[in-house]
């Protein structure tokens, strides 16, 4: 049986992460959310499997450039390496951020209902516990294992000024 869950705490990532991927300025898609879902279909396992210093394969990313506005779907890269037409890379800065960790009675509940409740349930928190947010980018992370739950997981970062 279903039972929602949602955290919200701060973390700090000591180590800068570089994420590669699709991005929706070059993708020649309409830039509005309804292209979103696209990029992540045209996202297919033989990009990601033939990404080039690929890091983790259980875990893929969205970055949301907000001042651009782009999209990025990718995963964690080793080292930047020539980045072909269509792909573009965003490191991942060091630093605090607010993670809200979150679920949904299944994939598509979590990615179109949840996930924009959860971040404005987190920009909220942050507020309340004084907490300046950076809000040039956030990010989406997807972890394999608890996407693929009966009740699917994951959670967004924000940056914290």
């Amino acid at each position: 049986m279903y039972q929602e869950k949602c955290n919200i705490e701060v973390i700090t990532i000591e180590t800068e992460i570089i994420v590669y991927g699709l991005n929706l300025q070059s993708s020649g898609l309409p830039i509005n959310f309804n292209s979103l879902g696209i990029m992540w279909d045209n996202y297919t396992e033989d990009i990601k499997n033939s990404t080039p210093n690929r890091r983790d394969k259980e875990i893929e990313y969205a970055v949301c450039l907000n001042k651009v506005p782009d999209y990025i779907v990718g995963v964690e890269i080793t080292e930047i390496h020539e980045v072909e037409a269509g792909f573009k890379t965003f490191t991942i800065p060091t630093g605090k951020y607010v993670k809200v960790e979150f679920n949904g009675e299944n994939h598509q509940d979590m990615v179109d209902t949840k996930l924009m409740a959860r971040q404005k349930e987190a920009k909220k928190w942050a507020k309340n516990e004084k907490l300046k947010l950076n809000n040039e980018f956030t990010l989406e992370v997807y972890p394999k294992q608890t996407v693929e739950l009966e009740y699917p997981e994951m959670f967004c970062l924000f940056p914290i000024l």
